[in-house]
């Protein structure tokens, strides 16, 4: 590994910072001077995300003011604004004072701000709220569904939610209703699944408002990997996509499945169902997450270690508070004071030094020192 040494005495203002065009000096950033294995993108923000599709939205503080700003992987920046939405989508909603407004991943502004609220992007559309009705925007920033609803949710599988009259139904991209408003309330659909509740259960519906399975559950969320967890006298099961019982409710808790296996909890304490319906890992610890990348985070005495597939403890709890694994990482720490990152057979490969880090995505991750977020890779 490389060391990078960054300073913050001796710079002139003119090299303190990337300025994008017509960006004056008051928006420059000062990197703090800290040593750092791999840094990428230095240490100059006030918060920082993820990467997503090559762009990571992250935070500067101006004079007492937080601006949001979108980078790329060189650690340039693209846009500012006063609120950013999230980055999964080519293009986002951005706020300049109380308008919201739409630019792409390079910076470009595709629609000024025009609109009191606009929500994230999902399948090219995102919710705008005008004259106190709801409709969608396209990924140009064009008006595609007009602003009719009382109501809105996302598009998911081709289909969104939407509201009159205090039902919902859903409608398609070009803005027709495929399902009349009917329900009290919905989920979106997922696994061409969607749970809708009438009165005082829910039961699940195809993408064609077909009734696959009756109404008949206290709650019910979405199919995750062909089945859904469903609620019956207080206690949580699994169903399948035909409502067909994978194991009848008997659970405290139920999470939904990844990778072939569910964390439940029975008794207060937490273990895993399979896809077969088999408790794969009796209930033992006191919290448990989803399985990444074949190991699931688990909790035992409050501290945090892996579980494979097999049931067995892959690293044994001795973090105080450790993330699931990504690009074969995962962030650690023993003390909540310095974080670092270890790799699937449980070995410290980038030592604790952080105040604080996220999980590698696209090569790189977040991390903060002195109050400072940047980026390392795994290079």
């Amino acid at each position: 590994m490389t060391k990078k040494l960054f300073k913050t005495l001796g710079y002139y203002l003119s090299a303190l910072t990337w300025i994008f065009t017509g960006t004056t000096a008051s928006y420059a950033v000062q990197p703090t001077m800290a040593y750092v294995e791999n840094l990428k993108i230095d240490l100059l923000f006030d918060d920082a995300g993820s990467f997503v599709n090559q762009r990571a939205a992250v935070i500067i503080a101006n004079q007492g003011l937080a601006q949001f700003a979108i980078i790329n992987p060189d650690g340039e920046i693209l846009f500012t604004a006063d609120e950013i939405n999230d980055l999964n989508s080519g293009v986002t909603a951005y706020r300049k004072g109380t308008l919201w407004g739409v630019v792409d991943r390079d910076g470009n502004t595709l629609l000024q701000p025009t609109y009191p609220r606009i929500q994230s992007f999902k399948e090219g559309f995102a919710a705008f709220l005008k004259d106190g009705q709801w409709g969608f925007l396209n990924a140009a920033g064009k008006e595609a569904i007009p602003a009719d609803y009382n109501k809105v949710g996302v598009f998911s599988e081709g289909l969104a939610g939407f509201q009159q009259n205090a039902l919902w139904g859903y409608i398609n991209s070009q803005g027709e209703i495929d399902i009349a408003a009917q329900y009290d309330e919905i989920h979106i659909f997922s696994e061409q699944r969607a749970a809708v509740r009438i009165g005082e259960k829910w039961g699940y519906i195809d993408a064609e408002g077909k009734r696959i399975i009756d109404p008949q559950f206290t709650q019910a969320r979405v199919f995750r990997e062909n089945f859904a967890a469903v609620m019956v006298d207080g206690k949580w099961g699994y169903i399948t996509k035909n409502g067909d019982w994978l194991i009848k409710p008997q659970f405290e808790e139920a999470k939904a499945f990844s990778e072939g296996f569910a964390a439940i909890k029975q008794n207060g304490l937490y273990g895993f169902i399979n896809s077969a319906g088999e408790i794969a890992v009796e209930p033992y610890f006191d919290d448990a997450w989803s399985f990444s990348e074949g190991l699931a985070r688990v909790e035992k005495n409050a501290m945090v270690g892996y579980l494979n597939t097999e049931g067995e403890i892959e690293i044994k709890p001795d973090y105080v508070w450790a993330y699931s694994f990504s690009e074969g990482l995962a962030v650690v720490t023993h003390n909540y004071r310095q974080y670092g990152y270890i790799n699937r057979q449980g070995e410290m490969v980038i030592e604790p030094q952080f105040e604080h880090a996220q999980p590698f995505h696209e090569g790189v991750a977040a991390i903060k020192i002195r109050d400072k977020w940047g980026y390392i890779s795994q290079e």
